[in-house]
């Protein structure tokens, strides 16, 4: 299961130094929420069978959209292409973006987390910049996420998750400068309005 996670991660689309503190943080109150809310949905029962997919996947979105920072995840995942945009074309790429990972994210919490037993290890705090270590324990495996956050629009906000040692956006970021290298930044949008349009029929 956890390679699959991985595998799931990878195709869809550092842990920060300082002195640990309790698992009680602000930071780790936020992921908890978050994770909170995320299997209140999966685990409602007026929301269970394939026939509420659909909804579920709706209210799933509506956590991740409150409590990710598209705006500094969209940056990152661009990596130093991000300097070459005007603004214009930073709101249209932060857009599409946006829906990729609402999508594929949204998608893999439907298909992997369950009422999950989840241990809250550790919060590491340095500056403005938090990481909040997590363990999903199941009955024969137990797989490690990591959640970074940083405040951002009044909140502290997700922006960047690592599980089992795989983060999403140095992921993105490793995926797109290889397609902008091979072909263009216009390349590697089209390819994503490509898969943004694949990923609405679906």
């Amino acid at each position: 299961m956890k390679a699959k996670i991985v595998l799931l991660l990878a195709l869809a689309i550092c842990v920060i130094p300082g002195q640990a503190r309790s698992a009680e943080g602000r930071a780790t109150e936020v992921v908890r929420k978050m994770l909170d809310s995320v299997m209140a949905v999966q685990t409602d029962p007026a929301l269970q069978g394939q026939e509420s997919r659909p909804k579920r996947r709706t209210e799933i979105k509506k956590i991740i959209l409150r409590s990710f920072n598209f705006d500094d995840m969209a940056q990152h995942a661009l990596g130093d292409y991000w300097n070459g945009l005007n603004e214009a074309k930073r709101g249209e790429f932060r857009s599409v973006f946006q829906d990729l990972f609402l999508e594929s994210y949204s998608r893999l919490v439907l298909d992997f987390l369950r009422k999950e037993k989840i241990a809250y290890l550790e919060e590491e705090d340095v500056q403005d910049q938090a990481t909040v270590k997590t363990r999903i324990q199941r009955v024969n495996e137990e797989i490690p996420v990591d959640y970074f956050l940083a405040p951002a629009k009044g909140a502290l906000l997700v922006r960047d998750v690592a599980i089992d040692g795989v983060s999403i956006i140095q992921n993105y970021q490793k995926s797109f400068s290889r397609v902008i290298k091979q072909d263009s930044y216009e390349g590697l949008l089209k390819k994503m309005r490509l898969q943004q349009h694949v990923m609405d029929k679906g």
